[in-house]
């Protein structure tokens, strides 16, 4: 026969495993930006706000797209030719933009039927890098529209052709809807961690936006 001494050792056991295994449980959900707790295993969209990436005035020289001897970060950091202090370089290594999986870029300007466009590199330095290859990605031709923006004197561009480069692996996705809508292009950036905006036509001053997710 079992003595009582031992079941309640039993019992004691027992309720210290299942608090255990309900304390693991617990510990590895996360929680979203509600402070709600999520399960780790579910599928989640990151959603950040539109922020400004660079803005360019139209004033002064444009930068030239990035010759083949120019492509990596460390040289366009340090460049000093005409006009390339409007090369835009976008860092995705913060807390804020570690969700970005894929890219999406919008563009303001202040002037309708004005001319704007990005080349665009993406490349990785990874934590603590210091250089890096810059792969030339494509070519974002905004035209702006007269829709307004949440910048004054700014209105949203509503026509945009992209022109691909055959370095990257992955299509570009586009909006141009014309008739003073939102135009938009998106590209999965693949694990890239910095974004270089090299705008070549500046039509008019702008501002290229951008959001990940």
């Amino acid at each position: 026969m079992v003595s009582k001494k031992w079941v309640i050792r039993l019992a004691v056991v027992v309720v210290i495993g299942v608090c255990s295994i309900a304390y693991a449980i617990n510990a590895v959900y996360t929680v979203n930006i509600g402070g709600e707790k999520v399960n780790p295993g579910e599928l989640h969209t990151g959603r950040s706000a539109w922020e400004v990436m660079g803005a360019t005035l139209a004033a002064g020289d444009e930068p030239n797209a990035l010759a083949v001897g120019e492509r990596t970060y460390a040289t366009v950091s340090a460049a000093a030719e005409g006009g390339d202090d409007k090369i835009i370089i976008f860092d995705l290594r913060t807390k804020e933009r570690q969700h970005w999986n894929r890219a999406r870029f919008r563009c303001i300007g202040t002037t309708d039927g004005a001319s704007v466009k990005y080349q665009v590199y993406l490349g990785s330095l990874g934590l603590g890098g210091t250089d890096c290859i810059l792969a030339p990605v494509g070519e974002l031709d905004f035209t702006i529209g007269t829709q307004a923006s949440t910048t004054a004197t700014y209105e949203v561009a509503d026509t945009l052709t992209i022109t691909p480069s055959d370095s990257w692996t992955k299509a570009w996705g586009s909006a141009s809807p014309t008739g003073n809508l939102v135009a938009e292009g998106w590209i999965d950036i693949i694990g890239a961690d910095i974004i270089v905006l090299v705008p070549t036509t500046v039509g008019c001053d702008a501002k290229v936006l951008g959001k990940g997710y």
